[in-house]
This record gives C-alpha cells, structure tokens and sequence, in this order.
C-alpha cells in the first residue's frame, strides 16, 4: 500500500489492465416475485448485465443475482439541493432461485407485500411496502497502476472510503477475477477537467483458483 504501510508483495506496472468494483447504491422495489423484479435506480442498469442485490431482511443479508433484461427512463426527480435525478426502471431476472436463498427471499415478500398480488404474463408479482436497506452493486470501473499478490494500486473516477471492504472485479487476459478488496489509501488527484482518486486496495478474499490466475499473470510481468 501506499505510505507508510509495509507491502508483503513487491508490486508490478500494470498498463492496461481494468475492473471493476462494486457499489452498492440505494434502489426504489416497484414489485418483486421469485423469478424476478421491477426496481428504480437514480444510475441506469447497463441491459443483458449481471448485478448483485442485497436485502437486509430482520436483520440477516439476503442476496441475489439478477440479469438486467430491461431498462428505460420514467421521470425525473428534483433533490431538496435542486439538483435534477433522473430515474430509471429496470426488470431483472433472478438467477439463482433454487438456492438457500429462496426460502427468505419468499419470507421476505411474504411479510412485505401490500396487497393481492398481481397475476401477469410471467407469473405473479407483489407490491412491497418496505423500500429500506434494499441495495444494488454498482459497477465503476478501474484502472490499475501497479499490482501485487497482495494487493494493487487503482485509479478511479469514484471515491471509496478507507477501511470499506468492496468486492471486485479484475479483467486478466480476457478473464474476470472476483476479489474481495479493503481500500487502505484514496487521494483525490485533480486537473483542469477531470477529478480522479488513486487508491491503495488490500486483497482479502482470493479463492485458490483466482490466486493461481493472479500469481501467472504477474509471473509474465516479471519476465517481461
């Protein structure tokens, strides 16, 4: 890391290479099923793209991954700022409903939902009463500076908090990495048109596989 932190790994330019980190941000639930959900987002849903959504239900984090198969711009809104947001609708499929994580997902319609539920061509939908503590992961992309088996140095458009803990997404050689990451450092570089921020990020969680992939592609750094 950057500063006075001791690095475990010697780190390594790495021209080129992009991800992605995810964000979770607040969204609004129109309706929702166990195959699906309608949702509004002040950011659009990029279609045919897989998010993740998490709901704090009683307490306990309930997961989701959905596929975005539609999205379209309803209204706008004014902040108490008068700042103009725009909001967007977006259908998503659920991808993995024959999980664990049915059961609460059905608990959580079940102890949420306002009123009959309304039949339609897919299946059935139900209004929710409850629009707190519903988030979705945002992805802003990266690009990495300098990386080590331990950790990397990123630039983004988009600052994070030091000490937050983000899962991340990291395009080695046409192949996507998922990583869990602790930004340690984030200093805001500006210029005459843009604002970037330069971020230390610690590697946390590293599946063996991923460790392997990450371990090659820094082999070849090496040796280049």
């Amino acid at each position: 890391m950057a500063g006075r932190e001791k690095r475990r790994n010697k780190r390594y330019n790495a021209a080129g290479v992009r991800g992605n980190v995810r964000f979770l941000a607040d969204l609004k639930l129109v309706n929702i099923s166990i195959d699906g959900a309608a949702i509004e987002t002040s950011k659009r849903l990029d279609l045919n793209r897989e998010y993740k959504f998490m709901i704090d239900y009683k307490g306990t984090p309930l997961e989701a991954r959905g596929l975005v198969v539609w999205s379209q711009l309803v209204q706008a809104e004014k902040t108490k700022e008068g700042d103009v947001v725009p909001i967007y609708r977006s259908g998503v499929k659920f991808l993995d409903i024959l999980d664990e994580k049915t059961i609460g997902l059905m608990n959580f319609i079940d102890d949420n939902r306002v009123r009959t539920p309304e039949r339609r061509l897919g299946g059935v939908r139900c209004k929710i009463a409850t629009h707190q503590n519903i988030t979705v992961g945002h992805p802003y992309e990266y690009l990495v500076k300098k990386i080590s088996l331990s950790g990397m140095e990123i630039e983004t458009e988009h600052a994070l908090d030091p000490e937050s803990r983000h899962e991340m997404e990291l395009t080695l050689d046409d192949k996507v990495l998922t990583i869990t990451g602790r930004v340690v450092t984030c200093a805001k570089v500006s210029s005459e048109k843009t604002v970037k921020y330069d971020m230390g990020v610690e590697f946390l969680e590293m599946p063996a596989d991923v460790r392997a992939l990450l371990s090659h592609f820094i082999y070849t750094l090496e040796e280049s």
